[in-house]
């Protein structure tokens, strides 16, 4: 009998003990708020892309090439896109075009191997870089003046640069002259008697 009662009191025991155990499990859960996950799912994010659309304005600029006689500028349009002192210049050292050819045909000012190192252009004065060798290239005073003034009469000219005076440099230093005939010390303006009529 003292099995038995034994075993009655050791299953009751168990079974206050169990209970016990799930009581305090039922407070644990009950004291946490139940929260349930929405399922994750996979979004593709897609990369923006932006397309800057920059304006390619193209407007005709008058370009100053010589005569065949060296005497006169002609003014030839020429379209260009987004004209800038520094293009145009550019321009001018390509010389004119195959179609100028023939009577009364022109001649680029800038001989061949001259090289504009830069152009820029501060409070309404341009300036004209060249580089070191351009004493050699232009030669005489004819050579001189038509090679000044196709730059300086195309960019004064030209309203829409807004430019008032070009000072020439060399190797980004004020010179005296470029080939010995033309004072360049200072910024000089345009000279409309050279150009044909």
């Amino acid at each position: 009998m003292k099995k038995i009662l034994s075993v009655i009191l050791c299953s009751a025991l168990m079974f206050t003990l169990v209970a016990c155990g799930n009581s305090e499990v039922a407070k644990e859960s009950s004291s946490k708020p139940i929260v349930k996950e929405a399922p994750v799912e996979a979004t593709k994010v897609e990369p923006k892309v932006e397309v800057k659309t920059e304006e390619v304005k193209s407007r005709e600029v008058v370009l100053y090439f010589s005569d065949d006689q060296a005497m006169n500028l002609v003014g030839v349009k020429r379209s260009i896109e987004n004209p800038t002192a520094k293009s145009i210049v550019a321009e001018l050292v390509k010389g004119p075009s195959a179609q100028s050819e023939g009577t009364g045909k022109l001649i680029g000012t800038l001989p061949v191997g001259v090289e504009i190192l830069d152009v820029q252009v501060k409070e309404n004065i341009a300036y004209v870089d060249f580089k070191g060798n351009v004493s050699e290239k232009i030669s005489g005073s004819a050579g001189e003046g038509m090679a000044l003034f196709s730059i300086i009469n195309t960019l004064i000219l030209d309203k829409e640069l807004g430019i008032k005076k070009v000072q020439f440099l060399v190797e980004g230093k004020n010179v005296d002259s470029i080939a010995g005939h033309y004072d360049v010390s200072k910024p000089m303006s345009e000279d409309i008697k050279m150009i044909k009529k």
